[in-house]
């Protein structure tokens, strides 16, 4: 056997993409903690002081995160071709998906500070202190402010009620100590990714719910950044695919009741709201009493969220919050670049903050006129459902890149949706995008040019980049390709049993 060959075969051994996976994430785990948070900020020391950053070396150490990083993006981009290709059922995607999260589980907040900004926001509520108005920053120096990240520190929260209602609840019963607050939030994060999972096992096209699934739960977005990171987001995503099938279902009361759930947690669910209420209007039989019920519903669940907290309407004001930090990356500040680099060489006279303002104006109309046509389109009452879902999906994906920020965790709103319903060119889409966006959060070190290593960062993002395009752009057809080894038993097989596993080799696919 050649070396190339036998590269080959480990590269597509499903075996080998389960532990190069586990060995990446449990890396990452590893590598970001010893790497250490931005200065100003002091972690506590965790789990049997698992939570410890290095002594010394800590830029070695961001490295070292940053080739797991691009390691485990890599092998899921693997992960999926093994699934989408049929080598691989949801039983080992789900397996997978498992071992590669086991890092995760005691590590300390993945890649982001935000959940100690959630101890504090909670705290914050449970003293009779309204979030919405004031930041973390009223505690003074000590084990509730000094986690924050500085920019932080004095903003209001930017969530919705029902969010703050969770925080306010998890730091009530676990004393808003840090270490069980992000235990059990990362627990319901779990819990909310695997009820993803589920639902898009169930709406994904036979023959393809082993890809969906590992793109839902294999995700490095799920496990570096809604499990590992610990971010509220994980639960709009979660969300969504219920929306969709109880508008498939007519089940309208519960279409309406989930939708305003999800905006009571966070902005994206007002997506899922106008859907369900143009979806709901544009069916002919009781049109508006139809309508005016779901609206009911809506507002029922989002009044009902809003008197649960103090001010329970405060986070509308705040949703500026997330846009204070200039992140160089998003499509506002690309569009601000380019026009920013024409105007210098022709007229100048203006500054990029400047064009960075009116870009944010107008990717903000953009965006909002393309969600509007993509949920209203969706909203057709012959729209098959996964159209609709690709169609949602898509509109919250939109809001993700149109917003004045992006993060990587943003993606999950419209990941379940996306997974689920899109085709292989969809997919392909997804996996590159989301790809690129976990290389936007890195250990401090690896985003700034006086230590040097950016441009290793930004080497590795076009190299991981590159690789995922080659590999997502194999058209090799499954139904005629010649006998593959795979691992678990045929979807639409029958009662053909696989043969157990032998020495490293899957089974074979009888014709």
């Amino acid at each position: 056997m050649s070396l190339t060959s036998a590269a080959g075969r480990l590269r597509d051994s499903p075996r080998a993409t389960l532990v190069g996976g586990a060995a990446a994430s449990t890396t990452i785990a590893v590598a970001v903690t010893l790497a250490g948070p931005i200065p100003g900020v002091i972690l506590p020391d965790g789990p049997l002081g698992l939570w410890r950053a290095a002594d010394h070396g800590r830029p070695a150490w961001s490295v070292v995160a940053l080739l797991g990083i691009t390691a485990l993006s890599l092998i899921f981009v693997r992960l999926y071709l093994l699934a989408r290709d049929q080598i691989v059922d949801v039983r080992w995607a789900v397996r997978t998906a498992v071992v590669w999260t086991l890092p995760m589980l005691l590590a300390q907040p993945i890649l982001s500070l935000d959940a100690y900004s959630y101890v504090a926001q909670g705290q914050l509520l449970n003293v009779g202190i309204d979030p919405y108005l004031t930041g973390p920053i009223v505690f003074g120096a000590g084990p509730l402010l000094d986690p924050v990240a500085p920019i932080w520190r004095m903003t209001p929260a930017p969530y919705g009620p029902l969010s703050l209602s969770l925080l306010g609840w998890s730091a009530d019963i676990t004393g808003a100590s840090h270490v069980p607050f992000v235990l059990l939030l990362r627990v319901l994060s779990i819990a909310a990714v695997v009820a993803g999972a589920v639902a898009v096992a169930r709406l994904a096209r036979p023959g393809s719910q082993a890809a969906a699934v590992a793109l839902v739960a294999a995700n490095p977005i799920v496990v570096l950044h809604l499990v590992g990171g610990v971010h509220l987001d994980v639960l709009v995503g979660t969300l969504a695919p219920v929306v969709l099938l109880a508008v498939r279902k007519r089940w309208w009361w519960l279409a309406a009741l989930t939708a305003a759930l999800a905006f009571a947690i966070k902005l994206p669910g007002l997506v899922l709201v106008g859907y369900v209420l143009l979806a709901r209007f544009r069916q002919r039989e009781a049109r508006w009493a139809g309508t005016a019920a779901a609206l009911a519903v809506t507002a029922a669940v989002t009044l009902a969220a809003a008197a649960a907290v103090p001010d329970g309407w405060g986070w509308i004001a705040a949703l500026d919050t997330p846009g204070k930090v200039e992140i160089l990356y998003t499509v506002p500040a690309a569009v601000a670049g380019v026009a920013y680099g024409f105007i210098t060489l022709t007229t100048g006279g203006v500054t990029f903050r400047e064009l960075l303002d009116w870009s944010r104006v107008v990717c903000a109309l953009a965006g909002a006129a393309v969600i509007g046509w993509l949920i209203f389109r969706g909203g057709e009452p012959h729209t098959p459902a996964r159209r609709a879902g690709v169609l949602v999906g898509s509109a919250l994906v939109v809001l993700a890149l149109a917003a004045p920020v992006i993060h990587a965790w943003y993606l999950s709103w419209g990941l379940a949706l996306l997974a689920a319903c899109a085709g292989i060119v969809g997919h392909r889409w997804l996996i590159a995008l989301s790809v690129a966006l976990c290389f936007t959060a890195l250990p401090d070190p690896l985003t700034r040019w006086h230590h040097g290593l950016l441009p290793l960062t930004l080497l590795l993002v076009v190299v991981a980049l590159a690789l995922t395009f080659w590999w997502v752009g194999d058209q090799r057809d499954p139904a005629r390709a010649p006998s593959r080894s795979r691992v678990g038993p045929v979807e639409g097989a029958g009662d053909a049993a696989p043969a157990p596993l032998r020495g490293g080799e899957a089974c074979r696919v009888r014709s």
